[in-house]
């Protein structure tokens, strides 16, 4: 046992860099305490094989994901191959489009290009088509199909009249009449000629059907001919107003065989559709629609791979989509409606995700693990993908992806997707853990204040004074509960620094002082302490029934912490323990309730199975035991208070009272051993306000395992009580330490002959039990 001195609270001074402020202080130009998640990101970056993308494995606020950033635009400097990315019409296929990988900025310059082309294109076809030339062309066909057909129609006519009909050619068709002498003989005439002529006429009729007949498909097939050599001479007319502009393009863009297959497809579908189109608005529309190209990803600023983080990793955010418009009811869409993804972005470089929000939409990571081992970017929507909608839609050309994937998040995160997915191992096979504290050396605080450097440099902050580096460094201590530890969550000191900032400016001065610091701790604590401060209140009212003061049977102080999200603090609990004669053995009243967890029902019996080896060794324990957490409604868990329940028992046992000025929080194992506990420095905190506020007299206090020592870094209000002899931290490495400093008495140890001295607790204990024990022996013999 042992009582801590103000001195050994205290953080060493000689761990600090001599600095007198920030100003003399050089920022850091890397990232801290980083080193072995350096080389394995610098691996994971390097290695070009299938299957070597990286998961950031580390708690929240450590800096995850800025250091994803930062290194891949590292690396990203070092890859040339990263393109731009267009959707063209498919000339081919109605249901598709086709993909173009691009330079660059060369998918801008395209764009442009063909925006001027396409006006260049309509003007010139415009122009060729009003030209003299095209329709002195156009004159001439006509001329010609009319004189073709004059002559069929002429020799149609002769060959009619020597049969005796008149022929006319009309809208509906080629009529014919009886004649006679060149005139046209009406039904009336008809009827009034000789028997033999009419038959001659009616034998006649036959042979002229027979050559109208045949004139009809003389006229067709001029027509058709004809036809033709309208739509040559149109798409004659088209190719040549065209033609050098698709050259141009074909020049310029030459380094490309898929662009150049496109712009040739391109030109001979505008030459075809020639014949089809009626106007020169008809015209100007059509140009402009197939000539525009849907540019999805635009690197032309970028002189780097692009390193594009998604925060809002959503299906169609992250693999693009394909839209669609109404027309009449009727849903429409083509290659102009087809939109990327954050994927399509980073092609060619880096994507990185947070994993906790890529596993919140659905369906997202399995189309991220299918992109990757197919190594196809294809866009289509989800219900298209995953057979939730049959419709027949636009199919978009699939691209070859040149990726790695950052991932960061959580090891619980990492270890269920290690555990329960078999693809995730074979393409996240390198893991960079991300320390959350760094140990706490005089390099490593020079670091640090090289980082703090860099905080104020890069958010135009006042400079830190020396005590005021000296504050950072021990609320990083503070948030790593361990003085020999610093905090790796760069984020949480930043946010403080600036928090500070905010004070000094306050202040009108120009430097952050500790005052600054110790004034954004406060407020931050202010904004979040609510419920601590009602735990407290009912404390100081008594409503919550804790003794600071006297000595009581079977009752002890003990120490829990309460954690709400982003502010923890401790609860000073009242523990009490019954004995009563029989063997129904410890009766834990929180586990009988449904109010333990496992670690906490393990501890209670581990503190049996020390009890029992102690006591027990001669006759069984024939006593029974109940003990309770008091006013306690909601779940205990862990094994913090096994060795406050452990000297409560003992107390009850004995009926040695227990010093109430005394709070206790430490684990035991069945030796009797005292273990180190989490939040030791809640739970000193937590005892001292209630203690402050009763009235410290110098017996108040707190008993810790020695091997918590290292984890208290306490406000200066505590030390200073400390220091000033009015509050108090002792350690212990047995339960029969607690039990001396909390009965005032001698514990005991057995001597030779396996007794205990007579007069120390663990006497009284022994004794007690062999007079229960002896009493139900006697008993069960009267019967």
């Amino acid at each position: 046992m042992k009582k801590l001195t103000f001195r050994e609270l205290t953080i060493k001074s000689s761990l600090f860099p001599k600095v007198t402020s920030t100003k003399n202080i050089s920022p850091c130009e890397t990232f801290i305490g980083r080193e072995n998640a350096f080389k394995a990101m610098e691996f994971g970056l390097s290695m070009n094989k299938d299957g070597y993308n990286i998961f950031v494995v580390g708690p929240s606020g450590t800096g995850r994901k800025s250091f994803a950033i930062s290194l891949a635009k590292r690396f990203s400097k070092l890859k040339k191959k990263y393109y731009d990315l267009i959707y063209t019409i498919d000339l081919d296929e109605p249901y598709s489009a086709k993909a173009i990988l691009l330079p660059p900025g060369e998918g801008k310059k395209l764009k442009e290009k063909l925006e001027n082309v396409s006006e260049d294109i309509f003007k010139n076809i415009q122009q060729t088509f009003e030209s003299e030339e095209y329709e002195e062309k156009k004159k001439e066909l006509e001329n010609e199909y009319e004189q073709k057909k004059e002559e069929i129609l002429q020799e149609l006519s002769k060959k009619a009249i020597r049969l005796g009909f008149i022929v006319k050619l009309t809208p509906t068709g080629i009529v014919y009449a009886p004649q006679l002498d060149g005139k046209p003989l009406t039904q009336e005439q008809f009827e009034k000629l000789p028997e033999e002529i009419k038959q001659t006429y009616e034998e006649n009729v036959k042979k002229l059907e027979h050559l109208i007949s045949g004139a009809i498909y003389q006229l067709r097939k001029i027509d058709s001919i004809y036809r033709e050599k309208f739509n040559d001479l149109d798409r004659y007319a088209t190719l040549f107003s065209i033609e050098s502009s698709f050259e141009e393009l074909k020049s310029q863009f030459r380094y490309s065989e898929k662009l150049i297959d496109y712009f040739e497809k391109l030109k001979d579908h505008i030459v075809k559709q020639s014949v089809k189109i009626k106007n020169f608005e008809e015209w100007k529309n059509y140009i402009k629609h197939i000539l525009t190209i849907n540019l999805l990803v635009d690197n032309s600023n970028r002189k780097s791979a692009p390193v594009i983080f998604e925060n809002n990793p959503t299906y169609p955010n992250l693999f693009g989509k394909v839209e669609y418009i109404s027309k009449s009811g009727v849903l429409y869409t083509d290659f102009s409606m087809i939109r990327s993804g954050s994927i399509h972005k980073a092609n060619g470089g880096y994507l990185i995700l947070n994993a906790e929000d890529l596993l919140k939409f659905p369906y997202v990571w399995d189309k991220l693990k299918k992109t990757l081992i197919s190594k196809k970017l294809t866009i289509e929507n989800i219900d298209i993908a995953y057979g939730l909608n049959p419709t027949i839609t636009l199919k978009p050309e699939p691209v070859e992806l040149d990726l790695k994937v950052i991932i960061f998040g959580t090891p619980n995160l990492y270890y269920l997707l290690y555990e329960y997915d078999e693809d995730f191992k074979k393409l996240f096979k390198v893991k960079v853990e991300f320390d959350w504290e760094m140990d706490t050396t005089k390099e490593n605080i020079k670091q640090y204040y090289s980082f703090i450097s860099s905080v104020v440099e890069n958010n135009r902050l006042n400079p830190l004074d020396s005590k005021a580096l000296r504050r950072v460094i021990w609320y990083s201590m503070r948030l790593s509960e361990n003085r020999e530890k610093l905090s790796m969550k760069m984020g949480e000191i930043a946010s403080l620094i600036i928090e500070a900032d905010y004070h000094s400016k306050l202040r009108n001065s120009n430097m952050i002082t500790d005052k600054d610091i110790l004034d954004a701790i406060k407020e931050r604590e202010n904004r979040v302490r609510l419920l601590m401060d009602k735990y407290d209140e009912s404390l100081k009212k008594y409503e919550i029934m804790i003794e600071t003061h006297g000595k009581v049977v079977g009752q002890i102080n003990g120490l829990t912490v309460s954690h709400f999200g982003d502010f923890s603090f401790g609860m000073p609990v009242k523990i009490t323990a019954k004995t009563y004669v029989g063997n129904s053995g410890i009766i834990d009243i929180q586990r009988e309730s449904d109010l333990s967890g496992n670690i906490h029902s393990k501890a209670v019996l581990t503190l049996m199975g020390y009890l029992g080896s102690k006591y027990a060794t001669e006759f069984p324990l024939s006593i029974g035991v109940s003990i309770s957490f008091e006013q306690v409604y909601g779940m205990v868990e862990g094994d913090s208070a096994s060795l406050a329940e452990t000297v409560a028992i003992i107390s009850a046992i004995s009926n040695i009272p227990v010093k109430q000025s005394i709070a206790v929080t430490g684990s035991i194992n069945q030796h009797g051993i005292v273990q180190p506990i989490g939040g030791a420095i809640e739970k000193i905190e937590g005892f001292y306000r209630l203690c402050k506020h009763r009235g410290l007299d110098g017996s108040h206090g707190v008993i810790i395992p020695e091997a918590n020592v290292k984890n208290l870094v306490l406000k200066d209000e505590i030390l200073n009580d400390i220091k000033n002899g009015l509050f108090n931290i002792w350690t212990v490495k047995t339960v029969d330490e607690a039990i001396e400093l909390l009965m005032d008495k001698k514990a005991g140890k057995l001597n030779t002959k396996g007794k205990y001295p007579k007069g120390t607790v663990n006497y009284m204990v022994v004794e007690r039990l062999k007079k229960i024990h002896e009493y139900i022996d006697g008993k069960k013999g009267r019967r």
